[in-house]
């Protein structure tokens, strides 16, 4: 009994390690037949699903063990190589891939800034994200801004108190005579506002 106990095991043992199918090779950069590194290779079923995967040796080499080959793929993809994809159960292993250069096309990707942003005591507004076609000075655009009033003369108000200095790359320029500041640079030349409530 203990006997045909063993052997039964010993067969399913055997059954597992032939079930296993050894894919193995090697990736070459087709231009100057040099072996390439550092990629994931990835084994992808018929369903899509990734089966098994593994990073691409110094030599260029990987290998790794799948139950089956049938209806699955072999798929690699490097930055400066076109994508490739080779069906497993067309192929013998080890198998040699050439990677031939090619580009790889991202996805379109937008950086938006905050429109205000809080500091410690500095506040900070975008300009950018305040402005509108039809504006002529910087005045224009600080009225839409919250908290900011602006006069005609182009006097300006935070939170109902006049300024008490408005300073332009870090200087008082102007004096108390910001007025002319106000109404006459473009909202194109200003990157951001800032406004100090403990100056």
């Amino acid at each position: 009994m203990n006997r045909l106990l063993a052997y039964m095991l010993f067969l399913i043992v055997a059954v597992s390690a032939v079930a296993q199918v050894n894919v193995s090779g090697t990736f070459v950069d087709k231009e100057c037949n040099e072996p390439l590194s550092g990629a994931s290779v990835i084994v992808k079923g018929a369903d899509g699903k990734i089966k098994k995967y593994a990073t691409l040796k110094g030599d260029g080499s990987f290998a790794m063990s799948v139950p089956i080959v049938d209806g699955c793929r072999l798929e690699v993809s490097m930055m400066s190589f076109a994508k490739k994809t080779i069906p497993l159960d067309s192929v013998s292993f080890p198998v040699t891939v050439y990677m031939e250069p090619g580009t790889t096309l991202l996805k379109e990707v937008t950086v938006k800034a905050d429109r205000i942003r809080e500091q410690g005591d500095t506040i900070t507004y975008n300009v950018g994200s305040f402005a509108q076609h039809q504006d002529c000075s910087i005045g224009d655009v600080l009225k839409r801004m919250p908290g900011i009033n602006v006069e005609q003369s182009g006097k300006i108000q935070y939170q109902g108190e006049d300024i008490n200095m408005f300073y332009i790359e870090g200087s008082d320029l102007l004096g108390g005579k910001y007025g002319i500041a106000t109404n006459g640079i473009s909202h194109d030349d200003v990157g951001s506002v800032e406004v100090m409530e403990n100056h």
